[in-house]
């Protein structure tokens, strides 16, 4: 079996930290524009006015301009971005292949945008406390990625109106992806990266026949519980009004208690602001026992 797709436990507490790998940086744009400027490249693509308006939104609200770089990304991901903890610069990677493509560097790229857009105005990033263990390590070692994965999904929910508007899901399409991986893994034991992996295909594979495929293959590899749990919290995240910052985290809260289901009534997840973030907001999830009402 392969360790990494095991179903995960939350078994007690301790302490431990975090160290995030760095990536190699193949190329590298960065220009500082004028904020009145009406025209715009990023990475040597022109942007269309509404999308440069997204760009001017982070800007403003950073008050930095966007760095922008091609890098070397890890299996399966095609773009990242963040808001750098040391400067509060918005940075955006995204993979080599895509220099040569414009069209899906404009979608990958508008999609990163959408991501920022979300996190100047408030909407937060969810880390695990160093206090959390798992049966495999500690969950920000080794349950990071999931928590990560479930964020986008959400957020894909928030700005789905948009995703719709500019065509992404033409260019951003993970069908195939997870139905060949289920079925070299016949035999193996599900686990949490696998439960996303099915909301994902629920929630964002454009045909239908390609869900179908999915949860057929996962049925096959005797991954019910694993659909079951999927059907959940894909439901949360679709039926929900996610208006705000605060529907966001309690969506987020209600996915994490299907995901990672707690093993006594009187233990629950819980989210603290991180006080070490300065330039966005950064929750800190937890688990632990909670007080009577």
């Amino acid at each position: 079996m392969k360790a990494s797709k095991l179903r995960t436990a939350i078994i007690f507490l301790s302490l431990a930290g975090f160290i995030c790998p760095a990536q190699s940086v193949v190329t590298s744009t960065t220009k500082q524009i004028p904020a009145s400027s009406q025209t715009r490249e990023i990475l040597g693509l022109k942007l269309r006015p509404e999308i440069l308006a997204i760009v001017k939104e982070i800007e403003t609200k950073t008050r930095k301009s966007i760095s922008a770089r091609f890098d070397d990304q890890p299996e399966f991901q095609i773009g990242a971005s963040y808001i750098d903890e040391e400067s509060g610069r918005a940075i955006i990677t995204l993979d080599t292949r895509l220099e040569d493509d414009p069209k899906k560097l404009e979608a990958v790229l508008t999609h990163e945008l959408l991501h920022l857009r979300l996190t100047v105005n408030g909407y937060p990033s969810f880390i695990w406390s160093p206090t959390v263990r798992t049966a495999k390590g500690m969950a920000i070692d080794v349950e990071q990625s999931n928590i990560n994965d479930l964020r986008s999904i959400i957020e894909h929910r928030v700005f789905r109106v948009d995703m719709i508007k500019f065509d992404l899901y033409r260019y951003i399409d993970l069908a195939g992806v997870t139905l060949a991986d289920a079925r070299q893994r016949k035999g193996d034991e599900a686990g949490q990266a696998d439960v996303i992996n099915m909301v994902r295909a629920i929630l964002e594979y454009a045909d239908q026949n390609d869900i179908a495929a999915v949860r057929k293959s996962f049925n096959t590899n005797g991954w019910q519980s694993t659909v079951k749990e999927a059907d959940d919290i894909a439901a949360i995240i679709d039926r929900t009004p996610i208006i705000t910052p605060k529907d966001q985290e309690t969506v987020f809260l209600r996915c994490i208690a299907k995901l990672y289901p707690v093993p006594k009534a009187n233990w629950a997840f819980t989210l603290k602001l991180d006080p070490a973030n300065k330039y966005y907001r950064r929750l800190i999830l937890n688990f632990g026992r909670v007080a009577k009402k």
